[in-house]
């Protein structure tokens, strides 16, 4: 009588001697050849078939050489020969053979892609038949792949956050984020694009791989409807894609620009910031027709995200800087910008032989405003008298607030005594001319001193301090006046 184990074993040899083991070969997920001496295919399962897209009839009794002609390495053509000629065994791994067989699969899109294999060829010992068995791994190549660009875009990532974090010029950090996504899609060229102040138009910013008649054309590109693909991203607060520009109609109108930079499509991110901010676009431009697959997604959303820190850190130190330079109240500049501008405009009158003008302007009877009706009042009053001086002055001139109810105006340059005089007396006029808060008029004037460069003071602090004496000289010659330093001018 047999025991439990004899049983098992007959049985186990019953079941086999019943399978067919060509089907089983043919259900396997993988390939399976079988070679002959002459390397010659005696059986191939239907995977091998499949994937090299012949009938498994016109497969058998060919080489592998013969079915892939002058497409072999010759790596896989030795392993091949040593295993049906010489029965040596081998094991050709993807991280060492790139390129075995030239099998192809069909993606879930329902496009060709390559194959990625391993392949082991393995004799037989009791006959002369070589097997071949060949993996997929195209999966795990993927993934490995998807692992080294995650470890790249981190490393370029930080890269990034560091130039952030160190304070680098913003149109350094711009550059490097078009510059990490160049070099991570590659025959690309990408820029940077930001909203215009008026909200309506977008101007490029960053573009450092494309020809600046390119960037010409794309300044100014107006929010309105039926615009190109970064002004739909903008709109759409999404990533919108224009695969083929050649057969895109917002496009027709850059198309010769698009010809001569050789770019085929723009994929558009939009940079959006806190509080779902709009900033601007971020582009990539592919010189071939393409549709970016998931990683290139990723990649421009998180450059979009830093190029979003970036400009929101500049912003934030814009405005710290121009708090630390202005006045609050009225937005002038303060004593600190104004001796910078100062120390720069002596530079250039040094330099260049020029003559300007300093005027220490101190307001007449604002104190009694201020114990009259509140500081409110003042405050009202200061902020419309510094618009009005401003308006006085051209472009290139300074009004500052220094103190209380002092200003110091500098004109850039000056030719004469006559234009100083013209420019005091409508400084003059403009405090003087009241103004109107509620019920009530609101009214002062203001004594100004001036000094000119270079009869009054070679250096800042002189001719601060001759302007402002010869403002209290106005003062003691009545007020709502101006007096020189070097009485070059007459009272007015």
């Amino acid at each position: 009588m047999l025991n439990s184990s004899d049983a098992i074993a007959t049985s186990l040899d019953d079941i086999l001697d019943n399978i067919d083991c060509t089907e089983l070969l043919h259900s396997l997920d993988g390939g399976v050849l079988l070679l002959d001496r002459q390397c010659r295919i005696v059986f191939c399962n239907r995977w091998i078939a499949q994937h090299i897209g012949l009938p498994e009839k016109d497969l058998l009794g060919r080489t592998l050489a013969q079915l892939f002609p002058g497409m072999l390495t010759p790596a896989l053509q030795s392993a091949i020969e040593d295993a049906c000629l010489n029965r040596m065994g081998r094991l050709l791994s993807y991280q060492l053979h790139k390129r075995l067989l030239p099998l192809k699969q069909r993606t879930a899109k329902g496009e060709l892609g390559a194959l990625h294999q391993s392949i082991l060829l393995r004799p037989l010992t009791q006959s002369e038949l070589t097997l071949i068995q060949v993996q997929d791994i195209t999966n795990a190549v993927k993934r490995e792949q998807h692992l080294r660009a995650s470890e790249r875009v981190l490393r370029l990532e930080r890269k990034v956050l560091e130039s952030i974090a160190t304070g680098d010029n913003m149109e350094d950090v711009l550059a490097e984020i078009c510059y990490t996504i160049e070099r991570l899609i590659p025959n690309s060229s990408s820029a940077i694009l930001l909203l215009n102040e008026d909200g309506k138009s977008l101007s490029v910013r960053s573009a450092p791989s494309l020809p600046a008649q390119f960037l010409h054309r794309q300044r100014g590109l107006s929010m309105g409807p039926g615009g190109t693909t970064c002004i739909q991203s903008i709109q759409h607060r999404a990533l919108v894609v224009s695969a083929n520009l050649m057969e895109d109609e917002a496009w027709q109108p850059l198309i010769e620009e698009v010809k001569r930079t050789n770019i085929s499509a723009c994929w558009a991110q939009p940079i959006i910031a806190a509080y779902e901010e709009p900033l601007g676009v971020l582009a990539c431009y592919p010189q071939q027709p393409a549709q970016p697959n998931e990683t290139d997604k990723l990649l421009l959303q998180r450059m979009s995200n830093l190029a979003a820190i970036t400009l929101e850190r500049h912003k934030r130190i814009e405005r710290i800087r121009f708090l630390a330079m202005h006045d609050p109240l009225t937005g002038l500049p303060n004593r600190s910008l104004l001796n910078e501008l100062l120390g720069r405009n002596l530079r250039r009158a040094c330099r260049e032989g020029n003559k300007f003008a300093l005027m220490f302007i101190d307001l007449d009877g604002f104190k009694e405003i201020n114990d009259q009706h509140g500081h409110d009042a003042g405050d009202d009053l200061l902020s419309i008298l510094s618009g009005r001086m401003t308006d006085q002055l051209r472009g290139t001139d300074t009004c500052a607030r220094i103190g209380g109810d002092e200003f110091v105006v500098m004109l850039e340059t000056v030719q004469s005594v006559q234009a100083i005089e013209s420019v005091a007396q409508k400084i003059l006029t403009a405090m003087s001319t009241p103004v109107q808060r509620g019920q009530m008029q609101l009214k002062v004037s203001a004594s100004i001193g001036v000094a000119i460069y270079p009869e009054d003071g070679m250096s800042a602090d002189a001719l601060l301090t001759q302007a402002d004496d010869a403002m209290y000289k106005a003062k003691a010659a009545g007020k709502n006046c101006w007096q020189s330093a070097s009485d070059l001018g007459s009272e007015q």
